[in-house]
């Protein structure tokens, strides 16, 4: 169950495009009004989102999305990249700590994908109550800011996608050491 929705589309709008996703967008698209925890201005901002990524190819969709973020170490999804240097051994507790917060809500995410993943860390939080989830995203506020001014750059049509995290937010700092983002 999602307790904040929105975090939810944006997890999958921020994932890779593939196929299944695709399929998807025309279903997320029509559950967007039956959504009431939504704002206006944030249903906006999915519909316009959705209709961007239907009318792409799905390979210009796929190539804009790995020019992206898979090519562009500046808009790295994995948020501890933004904060940490590759090598840095501070990145693995960091990865653990956020498994063992992940655990301990008795959630777990998908096993190809990192912890400090963006998508993976809105859908943790999209299951979190309100004050939970901004306290939860106040750990991951410096990163996600670095990747939202990286992507506006570049005028990424995905930098929209961080706005009503930014906004939302307004990230408290008070998690733990070893549970940041």
């Amino acid at each position: 169950m999602f307790r904040q929705p929105i975090l939810h589309f944006l997890a999958l709008l921020l994932d890779y495009p593939d196929v299944d996703l695709r399929q998807m967008l025309p279903e997320m698209m029509s559950s967007l009004d039956a959504v009431a925890d939504l704002q206006e201005d944030e249903k906006s901002l999915l519909r316009k989102q959705i209709q961007w990524m239907q009318a792409q190819t799905p390979l210009q969709l796929e190539a804009l999305y790995v020019e992206t973020f898979d090519w562009n170490p500046r808009c790295d999804l994995h948020l501890s990249n933004h904060l940490l240097p590759e090598d840095d051994r501070e990145r693995g507790t960091v990865l653990v700590g956020l498994l063992d917060h992940y655990s301990a809500y008795g959630w777990l995410p998908e096993d190809r994908v990192l912890p400090d993943y963006l998508p993976v860390v809105l859908d943790f939080a999209a299951i979190l109550e309100v004050d939970e989830a901004r306290v939860f995203l106040g750990s991951a506020a410096e990163g996600i800011s670095i990747l939202h001014e990286n992507l506006l750059e570049i005028c990424s049509p995905y930098a929209c996608l961080l706005d009503p995290v930014l906004s939302r937010g307004r990230f408290s700092s008070s998690m733990k050491e070893g549970e940041k983002a």
